[in-house]
C-alpha cells in the first residue's frame, strides 16, 4: 500500500508537472498572440503613415503642378499684352514715321538731291527698324496665333524657315491658349534648329490630336546628333512639362532628327 501511494503520489505529481507544463505552453501562446497583434497594429499603423505621407506628397505635387501651370498662363498673358502694347504703340508710330519721310522725300526730290538722298537713308532705317520689331513683337507673343489659331500660325512659321518645311496636317479649331501658345514655340524652336544646326534640305510639321493629347511633330532629313541636354531643347522641354506635356527627340548620328510633344488639350 505504501508504495501504491508512493505510485499514486508520483503520478499525481506527474500529473500536476504535465497540468503546470501546459498552463505555460497555453500562456507562452497567449504571449505570442499577444506580440503578434502588437507587431500587426505597428505594421498597420506604419502603413497608414505611409500612406498618409504619400498622399500629402501626392497632393504637393498636384499643388506644384497647379502652380506652374498659373505661372505659365499668367506669363503667356504678359506675352499677349506685351505684344499688344508694342503693335499699338511703337510699331504705329513706326508707320506713322515712315509715311512722312516718304512724303519728305517726295517733297525735297527737286529742290535738294542731298537732303532727298538724307531723307531715304532715314526712311530705310526707319523701315528695318519696324521690320526688327515686328520680328521681336512676334518672338514674345505671335498675333497670327491670336487671331488665326494653329493652323495660320505653323503655316507661316514654316514660310519663314530658311530650310524648306512643309506642314502635312494642323486640326482645325481653338485649343486652350496655354496650349496653342507651346505648340507654336515647339514648332518655332525646333524650326529654329533645323536652319542652325541640321544641315538638312528639308523638313516637315505635323500636328495631330489623338485620344485627347495634341501631338507635335517636327522632323528633318539631315545630319542627327541632337543633344537633348543642350539649353535650347532642355528650355523647350521644361515648356513643354509646364503645361502637363512630355517631349521626345530621336536623333541619330547621320539619320536626321525628330522632335515630338504630347500636349494635354482635353
Amino acid at each position: 500500500m505504501a508504495a501504491t501511494g508512493l505510485s499514486a503520489s508520483g503520478n499525481g505529481a506527474a500529473i500536476a508537472g504535465g497540468h503546470s507544463a501546459l498552463m505555460t505552453t497555453c500562456t507562452d501562446a497567449g504571449c505570442f498572440t499577444r506580440a503578434g497583434a502588437a507587431n500587426g497594429a505597428v505594421t498597420g499603423a506604419g502603413l497608414a503613415l505611409e500612406q498618409a505621407r504619400l498622399q500629402a506628397a501626392a497632393a504637393q505635387l498636384d499643388q506644384v503642378r497647379a502652380s506652374r501651370a498659373r505661372i505659365v498662363e499668367a506669363c503667356d498673358a504678359e506675352r499677349r499684352r506685351l505684344e499688344r502694347d508694342l503693335h499699338d504703340g511703337a510699331q504705329q508710330r513706326l508707320v506713322t514715321l515712315s509715311l512722312m519721310l516718304g512724303r519728305a522725300r517726295h517733297r525735297a526730290a527737286g529742290a535738294d538731291p542731298e537732303l532727298a538722298a538724307l531723307i531715304d537713308s532715314a526712311s530705310q532705317e526707319a523701315a528695318e527698324a519696324l521690320t526688327e520689331l515686328r520680328d521681336l513683337a512676334r518672338g514674345i507673343h505671335p498675333a497670327v496665333l491670336t487671331q488665326t489659331g494653329l493652323r495660320g500660325a505653323i503655316q507661316a512659321l514654316a514660310e519663314r524657315c530658311a530650310v524648306a518645311a512643309a506642314v502635312t496636317a494642323v486640326p482645325d479649331g481653338r485649343f486652350p491658349a496655354t496650349i496653342e501658345g507651346t505648340a507654336y514655340f515647339v514648332v518655332s524652336e525646333a524650326l529654329a534648329n533645323v536652319a542652325k544646326h541640321s544641315l538638312a534640305d528639308s523638313s516637315q510639321v505635323t500636328i495631330r490630336q489623338v485620344h485627347g493629347w495634341l501631338v507635335v511633330q517636327v522632323s528633318d532629313d539631315g545630319s542627327g546628333g541632337a543633344r537633348p541636354a543642350g539649353s535650347g531643347l532642355r528650355g523647350l522641354a521644361d515648356r513643354v512639362a509646364s503645361v502637363g506635356g512630355v517631349l521626345r527627340i530621336d536623333s541619330p548620328p547621320g539619320s536626321g532628327t525628330r522632335l515630338e510633344a504630347y500636349l494635354p488639350c482635353t
